[in-house]
């Protein structure tokens, strides 16, 4: 079985504008704009200020904007956000930083919305 492709911006590129990506696309530069791809990893030192789409999302960089992972949303201990998250599946690893809204929506359309804010806080919006 071949191995999945992987696309890379690296340390040091810093692209704008809408980038489309098909199997596994590791962000270690800088984005801005509008990035979609199947699997999404954006590492650490990277700075991106954009809406993000994927199935699958692994954030270690900073990310500010809008972030949507439709099956699964891991941010590791490096992760800093200010965004906007809307996923049914959210890891968060201790030391991570997420300071923004997000909405986890279960099946049949409900949703759970969660704010948490700098201490790391968070409670349960109806």
């Amino acid at each position: 079985m071949a191995a999945a492709e992987e696309s890379r911006i690296s340390k040091g590129t810093k692209l704008s504008g809408k980038l489309h990506f098909h199997g596994i696309v590791r962000i270690e530069g800088e984005a801005d704009g509008e990035i979609v791809g199947d699997e999404v990893v954006i590492a650490e030192g990277a700075v991106i200020s954009a809406k993000v789409v994927a199935n699958r999302l692994t954030i270690a960089g900073t990310v500010n904007g809008e972030v949507t992972a439709r099956q699964r949303l891991e941010l590791l201990s490096s992760a800093r956000l200010h965004c906007s998250i809307n996923t049914p599946s959210l890891i968060l690893n201790e030391g991570a930083q997420f300071n923004g809204d997000c909405r986890m929506p279960r099946e049949g359309n409900v949703s759970v919305s969660v704010e948490v804010d700098n201490s790391g806080r968070g409670r349960s919006v109806a």
